[in-house]
C-alpha cells in the first residue's frame, strides 16, 4: 500500500501541499528535521490547522521516589545521579 503524501490530520491538504513544494525546493536534504519543521511552521503561519488531540510540552510531573525519579504519566524511570570524587591517600 502506497503512503499517502499527505498527512490524514491536515486540514487544509492543498495548502500542505503546496508548502511541502516549497519545501523541497528550498532544502537540498528532505526530508530532514530542519526542513519538517519549516514546513509545519509556514504552514502553520498561512493559516493551516491539524486536527486530533494537543500533545503535552511535558511527560507529567516528576516526583522523587525512594530508587530515583519517575515521571508521572510518561513512564520514564531515571536513576538520580550523583558524582563521586575519590580522595586521594585514604
Amino acid at each position: 500500500m502506497a503512503k499517502s503524501s499527505v498527512p490524514s490530520n491536515v486540514t487544509n491538504k492543498s495548502l500542505y501541499s503546496r508548502v511541502k513544494s516549497e519545501a523541497k525546493r528550498k532544502f537540498d536534504v528532505y526530508p530532514s528535521a530542519y526542513a519538517n519543521s519549516w514546513l509545519v511552521k509556514t504552514y502553520k503561519k498561512r493559516g493551516g490547522k491539524y486536527s486530533g488531540a494537543k500533545k503535552a510540552a511535558t511527560g507529567g510531573i516528576i516526583e522523587k521516589g525512594n530508587n530515583g525519579f519517575i515521571a508521572r504519566g510518561c513512564g520514564a524511570v531515571m536513576e538520580p545521579r550523583r558524582k563521586t570524587t575519590k580522595m586521594r591517600g585514604r
